[in-house]
């Protein structure tokens, strides 16, 4: 089934938080709608999704990119999903052209992405693309106090 990839719209906010929901975040469309607005007139962020002509979306990408100290101007791939139905179909491929093209235009020197250890499926598909397994590392998280 051919497919197109295009920049993320505030109306594709139903169907993001709906394939939000295959990685087992609750699908929260008020939540994707807020944070989607927000990003979208960014120069530091892109949404991308893929979907067949006439079709719903059947994957979205994330990206953002960031100055690091130690590392340089990088784009991370911060979400990457594709339906269930659409797998093995190339979608998340041309999903991370996209993120890797954008990355070229803007010169960033890498791309990052980062997986889950659960995602077995993930360590599969980044290496099939280039992607070389670079550190394991343990993420904490912290909401900043009131």
């Amino acid at each position: 089934m051919p497919f197109g990839v295009r920049a993320a719209a505030e109306a594709d906010a139903e169907a993001i938080a709906a394939l939000s929901g295959v990685l087992g975040y609750p699908p929260d469309v008020g939540a994707v709608r807020a944070t989607l607005g927000k990003i979208l007139g960014r120069d530091d962020h892109r949404v991308f999704v893929a979907g067949a002509p006439g079709e719903e979306i059947c994957g979205w990408l994330h990206a953002h990119s960031c100055h690091v100290l130690e590392s340089g101007f990088r784009v991370e791939i911060a979400g990457l999903v594709v339906s269930d139905r659409m797998r093995r179909l190339g979608v998340g491929r041309g999903l991370v052209a996209h993120a890797e093209a954008w990355a070229r235009e803007i010169g960033a020197t890498t791309v990052v992405v980062r997986s889950n250890a659960r995602r077995v499926e993930s360590h599969i598909f980044y290496p099939s693309l280039g992607y070389e397994a670079y550190k394991t590392q343990v993420v904490y998280r912290k909401r900043p106090a009131d």
